[in-house]
Parts: C-alpha cells; structure tokens; sequence
C-alpha cells in the first residue's frame, strides 16, 4: 500500500474520464459547454453539503459489518490486521481513530481525485445511457464498463498484489471489480439523482478508495481451500454492501426530510 507506483498510477487513471471527456467536448469545438457541464454537476447547496457529508458513512459501514463478520467466520488474519493498522482487534477506541482518517481522506483529497471519475462515469455517462437503456440496465452497463475500465490499472499493479496476496489471480481481480463497480454503480447512482451534484457521489467513492483496500490484506484465503474461501469473501462483501445501500437510502431519506 505504500508503493509509489501504485499511488501514481491510482491517482493517474482516477483523472482519465475527466480528461477524456474534456477532449471529446474540445473535438466537438465545445470547450465552453464542456465549463457549464462542469460547473453544473459542482453544485453546491445545504443539501449537497449535507449529503456530501453524510456519504462515507455507509462505506463505513460496509467495512465494519464486512470485518465483524469476516472475524465471527474465522476469516481475519488478526496478525496482519495488527501489523496493518496497529490493531490489537475490532473492539477498541484505535478502530475510531482508523475509520476517521478514512472519512477524513474520503470527504478531502480523495474526494477531489475521485471527482475526475465520477464526471465520466455518473455526470455523463450515467444520464446519457438512462435515455436509451432506462435506470436498472444503466447501473449495470456503467458498473461493468467501470469494471472493465479497470483492467489496464490491475495489470500494472498486478506485481504489487502478487507480493502481499499470493493468494490472488488476475482473474479474481477483474471479476471481483466488475462485481464490486456494480455493486457501487446503484448508491453512486441514488447520490447523484437526489442531489443533481457529483460532490456526494466523490466522497463515497473516495471512502471506497480509502479504506477498502484493508480487507483484502486481512482477509485469510488458504491455498488449500482457495474456491471456498473466494466463495465466503465473495457473500460476505455482498451482505456488508447490501446493508450499506440500505444505510445510503436512509440517510438520502433522512436528509431530503430535514431539508
């Protein structure tokens, strides 16, 4: 996780949608449009900031339920988690202290790096496909193409991986982006509709990047048993991130409330 490398290249391809749509606009002679898009999907009201604030909190929560119950199933590696973070375990005010540096980099620099995707995927793609495809098949081909888009990211870093996780395979890594972007693609999705500004989307998705590199490095995958414990990690990130959706769409519920 300390790889420069990694970091660069991270950061790097985090800014291609925003180039590149930048590019199409100026192929079209369309470099005005392309500030007035901008500037309209950075809206910012009481409500925006509200929901900004709010959005690292289900990826939060994902991770805590995804890390508690991964313990109950035998499934940490509590080691490593110490060697990672300084843990001793789940139960302890230091837990606070990590989950706070992760909404702090997901509402700050994450967020604004994360801007650069969230342009072209959710301000641009996702309206300009829901027109054709509707709301259910949009989310899904984004999530995918998102998925996808990944694949020269994780053959770059695939050495990086390989040093810490033995235990992965190219072949697990895009399947489980293309499953994990999905899966992302549906609360990124409601954010953006109920706030019309990709602030909140950006500092969910920073979240993400923040801290949900944690459970692949803690997470035990024996060699011996390889498909099962796929299989196990694979149900317990669908369970943690079903509750966070849910948790996304009663934070937007309790906001356009009180707003």
């Amino acid at each position: 996780m300390d790889s420069a490398l990694l970091n660069a290249i991270g950061i790097s391809c985090m800014l291609i949608p925003l180039i590149s749509l930048y590019l199409l606009f100026m192929a079209y002679g369309e470099s005005y449009a392309f500030t007035e898009f901008l500037l309209s999907w950075l809206k910012v009201d009481l409500r925006v900031i509200a929901m900004f604030l709010a959005a690292p909190i289900p990826p939060i929560v994902a991770l805590v339920v995804y890390m508690e119950i991964a313990k109950v199933l035998n499934m940490l590696e509590l080691d490593k988690l110490k060697r990672v973070t300084g843990l001793e375990g789940l139960a302890s005010l230091g837990v606070l202290k990590v989950l706070g540096i992760g909404y702090a980099a997901g509402v700050t620099i994450n967020a604004l790096i994360a801007i650069g995707e969230e342009i072209g995927w959710r301000a641009y793609l996702t309206p300009a496909l829901i027109s054709h495809a509707g709301v259910t098949a949009t989310i899904i081909i984004v999530g995918i193409v998102w998925g996808l888009w990944h694949i020269p990211i994780n053959l770059s870093v695939k050495h990086v991986f390989e040093k810490s996780l033995p235990w992965i395979s190219l072949r697990w890594l895009l399947l489980s982006s293309v499953i994990s972007f999905t899966i992302f693609s549906y609360p990124l999705y409601l954010l953006l509709i109920t706030s019309n500004s990709i602030l909140p989307p950006a500092a969910f998705h920073g979240t993400i990047n923040a801290l949900w590199r944690l459970p692949q490095f803690v997470t035990r995958i024996s060699n011996e048993r390889r498909s099962r414990d796929l299989i196990k990690v694979t149900l317990v990130s669908i369970m943690a991130w079903g509750i966070a959706i849910a948790v996304t769409i009663a934070l937007i519920k309790l906001i356009n409330s009180l707003i």
